[in-house]
């Protein structure tokens, strides 16, 4: 009976050695399996662009439990990923302009930032869409792409007031017809516009009327020396074609330099429904008549 005992004793210590043995093998086995998953979904992940996914499943890699192949390949993987995830800094401002800190802001339908706290945020590359929600106002959505390594841009929703339910003032694009505004009344330098052209028409027609007549009279002098009374009738017809026209130039800067009057005359009376006023010039024989007309 006592040398069974000593011997069922060694086996039992046998036993529990291999055990002991085999269990961390089992383990390390698991953990290494559980490596190349990792890197192998970190990879894939990585691929579709869903780089904060990836990020995580390269971490996991890159353990200590990981064989020393995997961990140097996801460690590498990781820098990379990590420099290609975009970020971007949220803010909101009210109806007056001031920046507001209680907004919820979802992208693609998920929750992004319960707050905006002035923090940049992780996304990834990519067409979004962007929901900037807040209590009492209505919700503002953009759309915008990131671009792979896009570092701290700056996203801001401007956030209106809802509208009050059962009637009040309504804010214009939440589903009311905003009031229409009075037609503004023409500011001063717009009202002088009519006046200012017709006086420059006034000062040209008088700086024509001159210069045609001083020309007109010097070509009848010359005329008077030369060749009278047996000039040409071409020379005479040209003579009397400056005359004409220095005549009509002096009718359209009288009725001009009138209407410029007039104009100004009725902008005073009433500012805000200036006439229109035209000039109409009629060539007579030997020289020309000019109306003045408006709309009052």
């Amino acid at each position: 009976m006592n040398q069974r005992t000593p011997r069922r004793s060694l086996v039992a210590a046998a036993a529990l050695s291999a055990l002991a043995c085999l269990q961390p093998a089992s383990a390390r086995a698991g953990d290494a399996e559980a490596c190349f998953t990792a890197s192998e979904e970190g990879q894939r992940l990585r691929d579709e662009g869903r780089l904060r996914e990836a990020r995580a499943r390269f971490i996991a890699c890159g353990g200590a439990s990981c064989p020393d192949l995997v961990q140097s390949d996801c460690a590498g993987w990781l820098s990379d990923v990590t420099a290609r995830v975009p970020t971007l800094i949220l803010s909101a401002q009210d109806e007056q302009g001031h920046d507001v800190a209680d907004v919820q802001v979802t992208i693609d339908g998920a929750p992004l930032a319960a707050r905006l706290d002035g923090k940049a945020v992780e996304v990834d590359p990519g067409e979004r869409a962007l929901r900037f929600e807040r209590a009492g106002s209505d919700p503002v959505e953009l759309r915008l792409v990131v671009r792979e390594g896009e570092k701290l841009r700056r996203v801001s929703a401007r956030l209106a007031r809802s509208a009050a339910p059962g009637g009040g003032a309504a804010t214009p694009g939440a589903g009311a017809i905003a009031p229409r505004e009075d037609r503004a009344a023409p500011s001063p330098t717009s009202a002088l516009l009519l006046p200012i052209a017709l006086g420059s028409v006034a000062v040209g027609g008088g700086a024509a009327y001159a210069s045609l007549g001083l020309s007109a009279r010097a070509d009848a002098d010359r005329l008077r020396t030369t060749c009278a009374p047996r000039c040409t009738e071409g020379d005479v017809d040209a003579v009397r074609t400056k005359i004409l026209a220095a005549n009509i130039a002096f009718g359209v800067g009288v009725a001009a330099l009138g209407g410029a009057v007039a104009a100004l005359l009725l902008r005073r009376s009433e500012p805000a429904a200036p006439p229109a006023a035209a000039v109409h010039v009629v060539t007579l024989p030997g020289g020309a008549a000019a109306a003045l007309g408006g709309r009052f």
